[in-house]
């Protein structure tokens, strides 16, 4: 969602690729729906309580979700006569919205014309502009916000833009979303140790005010068993609740293209290349412009660029296991990271001579998820291996393990009706995410695209949500969490073992939070919250601060 530097390859083996695999895509297409995808965190998480307690099958192993998704599950849910009824007003509310997603049938009566049918959804449809007719679909809204948060200092939020989404008839969907966002006052411009997202700042005249844009659209067309889609997002990979391994929402978004193929209803396959913003400048192509404008110099970053797939199998109902690799690499575009089918890790190693200097930063990653197996319940794990030698796991004075995992469960109508309690563990061991070469870390705009917290650091979380009526949310949150130094590129590299995790402590920090969030229309979220946090530095007294935040968010998708 925010800006990054997009560079153009034509290389004749590239062009060559997506010609075979565009032509082959087109052989296996039939009558099958377009995709867009929803951001809406609300109806994400109602899909994963009414999966958690058996309701439906819900694939939600990587977000966002597409939105023709959401809708055949929604509608799956209103043949369940065992929902209570804030899950019935729940669900209701969420079909009327989600209607304009369903392809099947035509969104308004044929009778009305273009002009009469933009004017009646103008003044009863709570959208900008809502057209429908059997080849298009289009809706346009407003996007804002406007937040207040106030500790020992103030800082306000002020957002504003607009989005987009349709269908070109049943294989394409489209969406853009376009927002700048202005923060003044004691506001947070590192984002270092909490969830808020990663941006690209502008330059502004006042030190005293944070702005970036933030930009996501994507163009899709759906085939027979799978789906390809190009565009700008954000991608998070795992079932974590504030956090993951893998992908994540801390790093900005950046350009990609993904596919998607369901050969079986127990096996997917999932690819994505992304171009990336290094934060590491290319002193070579930097040339001097003539002038004295902004320093008289045109600078460039290292071109960067991120390949990951994926295997995900089912064996039985509520039982996922995934499996997949990503690769790190930089400098000039790799046709073979193009192809979904090649081995990263290999062919780094056979192209290179497995010379350290010249290759890429591959990474392996797995995970498994259980839905209602056990009633009611979700259990999840993660890992992600960074480094390892597999030899050598278990020998202290060899090992070099540098992972991070993941251990979760959740427990949905505890005592009471809609009460979820969630319990989380996330550790991530020292110099995981790091590279030698700065250019290709783990990251995006110098902000990490797994998890927030960094390497050497650990957090347990505890959380319970509440809903006494519906689209009412009450939250309540625990965090504990350590962190320790970084280390330096020397120390990953020569030392043997790996310093253990906790080495060099930095600091400990502890949150506690109550918040309530309730949605008054679709598109429109009133959010209140109170939050205590403290941190301990290491042979230093302790902090403690309060603070108090009020929002009023339109963001429909």
């Amino acid at each position: 969602m925010i800006k990054v530097l997009i560079k153009t390859y034509t290389l004749n083996s590239v062009k060559l690729f997506f010609t075979i695999f565009a032509f082959a895509v087109l052989l296996a297409s039939n009558q099958s729906k377009a995709q867009v995808f929803t951001h809406q965190k609300t109806v994400v998480e109602f899909l994963e309580r009414m999966a958690q307690k058996g309701a439906i099958e819900f694939n939600d192993l990587i977000k966002p979700i597409d939105r023709p998704t959401v809708y055949n599950l929604l509608n799956q849910l209103q043949q369940n006569k065992n929902l209570s009824t804030i899950e019935k007003e729940e669900l209701a509310f969420y079909l009327s919205y989600y209607s304009f997603d369903n392809l099947e049938k035509a969104y308004i009566p044929k009778s009305l014309t273009v002009f009469k049918q933009i004017k009646k959804n103008l003044f009863n449809e709570p959208h900008i502009l809502n057209y429908s007719d059997d080849n298009f679909r289009l809706m346009v809204d407003p996007l804002a916000e406007i937040g207040f948060q106030s500790a020992k200092k103030t800082s306000q939020l002020i957002s504003t833009g607009f989005q987009m989404m349709g269908y070109a008839g049943k294989r394409i969907g489209f969406q853009l979303s376009v927002r700048d966002v202005n923060e003044t006052g004691a506001f947070d411009s590192l984002r270092i140790d909490n969830t808020l997202m990663g941006f690209n700042r502008k330059q502004t005249t006042s030190k005293n005010l944070l702005s970036y844009s933030q930009f996501n659209a994507n163009l899709s067309y759906r085939f027979n068993k799978g789906m390809i889609t190009v565009g700008q997002d954000q991608h998070v990979l795992g079932y974590g609740k504030t956090g993951n391994l893998v992908l994540s929402a801390k790093a900005p978004s950046y350009p990609f293209y993904r596919l998607q193929y369901h050969p079986t209803k127990w096996l997917s396959v999932n690819y994505m290349h992304a171009w990336l913003q290094s934060g590491v400048m290319d002193s070579i192509k930097a040339y001097g412009t003539g002038n004295t404008v902004y320093g008289g110099n045109r600078e460039t970053f290292i071109p960067k660029f991120y390949a990951i797939h994926f295997v995900e199998v089912k064996p039985m109902k509520g039982l996922s296991l995934h499996l997949g690799e990503s690769i790190m690499y930089t400098d000039i575009i790799e046709p073979a990271y193009l192809m979904p089918v090649t081995f990263f890790k290999a062919f780094d190693n056979n192209k290179y001579n497995d010379k350290i200097t010249t290759g890429a930063n591959g990474q392996f990653f797995m995970g498994i998820s259980s839905r209602n197996q056990i009633p009611n319940t979700h259990l999840y794990a993660q890992l992600f291996i960074d480094e390892i030698r597999v030899s050598n796991i278990f020998n202290a004075t060899k090992s070099r393990n540098q992972i991070a995992y993941q251990l979760g469960a959740s427990v949905t109508d505890l005592g009471l009706p809609y009460l979820t309690l969630t319990a989380e563990l996330n550790k991530v061991y020292p110099f995981v995410y790091r590279n030698f070469l700065p250019a290709q870390n783990y990251s995006n705009s110098n902000f990490p695209l797994g998890d927030w917290m960094g390497a050497n650091a650990d957090r347990i979380e505890l959380i319970a949500n509440y809903h006494p009526r519906a689209r009412l949310n009450v939250r309540a949150y625990y965090r504990l969490m350590k962190k320790g130094g970084l280390g330096t590129v020397e120390q990953q590299y020569y030392l043997t073992p790996t310093p253990v995790y906790g080495f060099d402590p930095q600091y400990k920090t502890s949150k506690i939070s109550l918040e309530t969030s309730y949605e008054l229309y679709s598109n429109v979220n009133i959010l209140f919250g109170y939050s205590r946090y403290q941190v301990t530095p290491n042979l230093q007294k302790s902090v403690t601060s309060n603070q108090v935040n009020i929002g009023l968010v339109f963001s429909p998708y």
